[in-house]
């Protein structure tokens, strides 16, 4: 089972984490459980050396799909303030931030270990100071838009539905479509098409479909399906 995972690092970080362990695999995933050690420092302070009760969901085609991750002993509240996703019954994960943040984390460094230390440890470093220290958006749907503003340099949410909608169209066509940025060019001639090739690359055309998908329906009031 080893040998099929170790090209994303799993050997490592089970050799450097002996407290997880693997628990089943099955046709979608590959599940760790344990007792995850986060040691970690910022800026020169706030020194931590904390244990958390973790589960670890790894999809198959990671890493152009996030893990999910649910901490198992209740420790950290189930409510919006502490981005747990409570709303998606049977799932209690950790809201990391959004999907396109965090592939960009995962494609700098493609292993368990990367995303791991780059999106998970800061996500618990923050509980265990109590204090949210690398910027905190607001929960759900609402969140996820405020970034992609931020992210693709826009003001509404129209535009970033566009975007994305144009991170679902092929290359060839997409680039010959108006920059939704307000430049006025056609994509191809934007250097926003630099980023959304870079997302292309990193991600599945259905999960962003389904994304796009339910963005779509919240910016309509309509909830969306999880």
């Amino acid at each position: 089972m080893l040998k099929k995972w170790d090209k994303i690092g799993l050997r490592e970080f089970l050799l450097e984490n002996p407290g997880m362990k693997i628990m089943k695999e099955t046709d979608t995933c590959l599940t760790l459980t344990g007792k995850y050690n986060l040691i970690a420092i910022k800026s020169g302070q706030h020194y931590i050396n904390d244990f958390y009760d973790l589960k670890i969901e790894v999809p198959h085609n990671f890493p152009y799909e996030i893990p999910t991750v649910i901490e198992t002993a209740g420790r950290i509240p189930r409510d919006g303030d502490h981005h747990i996703n409570w709303y998606n019954i049977g799932k209690d994960n950790l809201c990391l931030g959004s999907r396109i943040r965090i592939l960009s984390e995962i494609a700098k460094e493609p292993t368990i270990k990367g995303f791991i230390k780059n999106c998970v440890d800061p996500f618990l470093y923050s509980i265990s100071i109590e204090k949210f220290v690398f910027g905190e958006l607001t929960h759900g749907y609402e969140g996820i838009l405020e970034d992609y503003k931020n992210i693709f340099n826009v003001k509404t949410n129209e535009q970033v539905l566009k975007i994305l909608n144009l991170i679902c169209t092929k290359k060839r066509l997409a680039n010959k479509k108006i920059c939704p940025c307000g430049c006025g060019e056609r994509l191809g001639k934007c250097k926003l098409h630099i980023l959304i090739n870079k997302i292309r690359k990193n991600s599945i055309k259905k999960s962003n479909l389904f994304e796009l998908q339910q963005l779509t329906l919240f910016t309509r009031g309509t909830t969306p399906q999880e």
